[in-house]
């Protein structure tokens, strides 16, 4: 099962019991289904605060929900809920992360297009670059792949999945060096089942 950072954990009191709405304890009632791992009576009454009058906003409903779709792995469900929740809240993580499930689903056209918006929004962070360029990467646009991966590398030098892809993308753009210096860095940021990715540098 795909780890889901856990949001409840995030889950707090937003006022005092004097001051708290109908759909308030309707999410507490959700929040206790979802600890007893009752997950679709959870989703149900998720679902049922978001018709409700509560100190909760939609978009940490909307989370809540999608969280909960994406710990069962239900990515197309999830997603209904990232799409209501990127309408309202398209912040760079959400606009992220919709991308990912995107690709997940073989939805690619999309998932291009909510990584690009998430780099517009902000265009110094790696995440979204590294994850459009592993798309074009898996779609053999090495081009591409390259220099969104290049990007990433920019912005977040540390992580050794970006430098093994960028790797991959050298070495089929015929740039064995680079290839071999972004492997070496990969190897030093002590990369998984690198070897897996020079034999894809081969084919």
């Amino acid at each position: 099962m795909r780890k889901i950072f856990p949001i409840f954990v995030l889950f707090v009191s937003v006022c005092f019991f004097s001051c708290s709405k109908p759909g308030d304890y309707t999410v507490s009632r959700a929040m206790k289904e979802y600890q007893n791992q009752n997950y679709e009576e959870a989703l149900t009454l998720f679902k049922s605060a978001l018709e409700e009058e509560s100190n909760y906003s939609k978009d940490l409903l909307y989370n809540f929900i999608t969280s909960l779709y994406l710990q069962q792995e239900d990515y197309e469900n999830a997603v209904i809920y990232q799409e209501k929740l990127c309408e309202i809240n398209p912040q760079y993580r959400n606009l992220v992360s919709l991308g990912m499930n995107y690709h997940i689903l073989k939805q690619d056209d999309k998932a291009i297009k909510t990584y690009q918006k998430a780099i517009e929004q902000n265009p110094k962070k790696g995440e979204a670059y590294a994850s459009l360029g592993a798309l074009y990467l898996g779609q053999n646009d090495y081009e591409k792949a390259r220099e969104n991966l290049k990007k990433a590398a920019e912005f977040e030098p540390k992580i050794a999945l970006i430098h093994a892809n960028l790797a991959v993308a050298y070495a089929h753009s015929g740039e064995s060096e680079k290839s071999e210096e972004e492997f070496k860095i990969a190897e030093e940021l002590k990369c998984e089942n690198l070897d897996e990715f020079r034999e894809f540098a081969k084919k």
